[in-house]
């Protein structure tokens, strides 16, 4: 069996043999080196809410009838709003890890 580092976990799901088939096909077509890539890539930009794949959640929800078309709308209501809070407030990423760790120190029952 392959070693991995020890920082990394392995995946594992099932899919349909002739759907993996066709993903192998089109990752050969798109240039995408690996699976692993490209699912690699599909984690991080789940994690960092890139707004494109977050789209694409979106229409995943609603037409997999995974939540409402009104819940949906909503989550991405809120998510625009905050985005916009954060733009009004000019907070960068350190910044809001700095807020997080002041808080952290004041209220170490968080």
């Amino acid at each position: 069996m392959r070693k991995f580092p020890d920082r990394h976990s392995v995946l594992s799901f099932s899919i349909d043999s002739k759907l993996h088939e066709n993903l192998k096909i089109r990752l050969f077509h798109d240039e995408i080196k690996t699976q692993s890539e490209f699912f690699r890539y599909c984690v991080e930009s789940y994690l960092s809410q890139d707004p494109l794949f977050i789209a694409f959640l979106d229409d995943y929800r609603i037409n997999k009838k995974v939540q409402s078309k009104k819940r949906v709308t909503k989550s991405r209501q809120l998510r625009e709003s905050g985005n916009k809070m954060l733009q009004e407030l000019a907070l960068t990423k350190e910044d809001i890890e700095n807020i997080f760790d002041i808080l952290e120190e004041d209220l170490p029952e968080l």
